[in-house]
């Protein structure tokens, strides 16, 4: 089995979660470092136009949505599990609260004018309305990534005080080791803390401080080996993709194996991947793609937060 190839980029949120969480699991791995903002034709050949950061790539299989990401590094190494401590259903649940509600508030603060001011990403004109204009394609058609900043504020002071309080009984979210909430609520943190004019904001929170000091380490890990976008669709197009135990398609769908369909995320980054389905059951969707570049691809998605649908159902 070839090595996990991550597509992200250094300041991405959620790419740190991910590597955060092989850094947890001490798994090396190969990077490609993408553009933060489109074109991106190497990732394009690889997903088929999928848009969010980041992207797992194993030989010719392609997995979008770090949701999808963390089962499938749970499955290549099960321990230490991020998904078998004593509430698995809480865990879960927060988990993707933190990936979206309190991501969106941790956008609201990253976004505000001190801290746009601050940042060297926007320090160039031209390069600022590039990030922007891209980000508001990304975003066309929903409501968007950030919350206003007073809410933010609010909801971001009352979800480190419960962390506070969770975090003055144990060293993590999960207990005496980190769960998925965990490594959610860490990209979300991470996000503001790295900010040098927002840290004040976690200074009335010290247990929160102290666990991000011990969840800092795991994404210091130097596991990564980098590599071109080149190179990892040489790798694709080398590779097969995995066999599909279990090609099951939710009856309740309507829809027939190897019809030709697409993939939407259900919240924002409405940009369609189109392939012929394989599989659609209560995990995860699969779709089989061709791509000149990189050869006959597996492109999967969680279940939870996309559509599937036939190609040209939905705009």
């Amino acid at each position: 089995m070839t090595d996990f190839i991550l597509h992200q980029y250094a300041d991405s949120p959620f790419s740190e979660k991910i590597r955060a969480l092989l850094g947890y699991k001490q798994l090396a791995y190969k990077s490609v470092e993408i553009p933060p903002i489109m074109p991106k034709p190497d990732l394009t050949a690889l997903t088929g136009g999928y848009r969010r950061t980041p992207v797992m790539q194993r030989g010719a299989d392609i997995f979008c949505d770090t949701a999808l990401i963390a089962r499938v590094i749970e499955a290549c190494k099960p321990e230490p599990s991020i998904f078998a401590g004593p509430r698995p259903a809480q865990a879960l649940a927060a988990a993707r609260w933190a990936d979206s509600e309190f991501f969106r508030a941790c956008v609201g603060l990253v976004f505000q004018p001190a801290a746009v001011a601050a940042n060297p990403r926007f320090q160039d004109p031209a390069a600022a309305q590039a990030f922007i204009r891209d980000r508001a394609d990304f975003t066309a058609g929903s409501p968007g990534l950030s919350t206003p900043l007073p809410r933010a504020l609010a909801v971001f002071r009352e979800h480190l005080s419960a962390m506070e309080k969770t975090l003055d009984r144990h060293d993590f979210l999960g207990g005496d080791k980190p769960d998925i909430a965990d490594f959610s609520n860490w990209h979300c943190c991470w996000f503001v803390h790295r900010q040098a004019v927002l840290a004040h904001y976690f200074d009335p929170f010290s247990q929160v401080k102290a666990w991000l000091g011990r969840m800092q380490a795991y994404g210091a890990a130097p596991l990564a080996t980098p590599i071109s976008g080149a190179q990892a669709i040489d790798i694709a197009s080398n590779n097969e993709p995995a066999a599909i135990d279990d090609p099951a398609i939710d009856p309740l769908l309507e829809l027939e194996a190897g019809a030709t369909v697409q993939v939407l995320p259900t919240d924002y980054g409405f940009q369609a991947v189109t392939g012929r389905l394989l599989v659609a059951d209560d995990n995860q969707i699969i779709v089989a793609r061709e791509d000149q570049q990189a050869g006959l691809l597996h492109v999967h998605f969680p279940r939870y937060g996309f559509d599937v649908s036939l190609a040209g159902d939905r705009a």
